[in-house]
């Protein structure tokens, strides 16, 4: 049974909708026992709706000063960093888009509360996030918050982050790099540029 945080019924901690919820077929993104990579989102937007040519989304180790992976990217296409919490011990989603060339953040998914995680709805500028309890955990929703670049602290086998890039393909941080480097997640060429002030998010930091 799924740990019921005491605030979970405080205001602001809603039960999804029905336009959030899924029928029978739906995918459960987490599940018991199982870290799950599905799609996330990277969708690359450029004005008018078109297709930025030439975009890629890419991850570069800062701790080396090197390029680790490039991919082509188009609009649509999804991107899903996964890993367990090193506390919890149960698997983290965060779900991310490119908006006008801009790295996004849709949404985030977990299953149990822990260390640095949501306990209802923040505010960050002029954003304040969504916080829908549902059957299998809880969604955060993000509506397209533009971060910038994301860095992320590599965690070790138990914590496993897991990108999920467009067409299903997984990698796992620690094939490429080593446990303890600083990663980034990019999106480089065919948008536009992220907007001056744009802060660096860091994200998945071995929680």
């Amino acid at each position: 049974m799924r740990r019921k945080a005491p605030w979970a019924d405080a205001p602001g901690v809603a039960e999804a909708p029905a336009a959030h919820r899924g029928g029978p077929g739906r995918r459960r993104f987490l599940r018991d026992g199982a870290t799950v990579a599905a799609g996330a989102l990277l969708a690359m937007a450029t004005y008018g709706g078109a297709e930025a040519a030439g975009a890629r989304f890419e991850v570069a180790d800062l701790s080396a000063g090197r390029l680790l992976l490039s991919r082509p990217v188009g609009e649509g296409d999804r991107i899903l960093m996964v890993h367990v919490h090193s506390i919890a011990k149960r698997p983290v989603e965060e779900e991310f888009s490119v908006r006008n060339g801009v790295l996004s953040m849709e949404e985030m998914r977990f299953d149990t509360f822990g260390a640095n995680l949501p306990a209802g709805p923040e505010h960050f500028g002029g954003t304040t996030t969504g916080f829908l309890r549902e059957e299998d955990g809880y969604r955060v929703l993000h509506h397209g918050r533009p971060l910038g670049a994301v860095q992320v602290m590599v965690g070790g086998p138990e914590v496993d982050h897991t990108l999920t890039l467009p067409g299903g393909g997984r990698v796992r941080l620690l094939d490429l790099t080593r446990r303890g480097a600083r990663v980034e997640l990019r999106v480089r060429g065919g948008g536009r540029p992220h907007p001056a002030g744009t802060p660096e998010t860091r994200m998945g930091m071995g929680r």
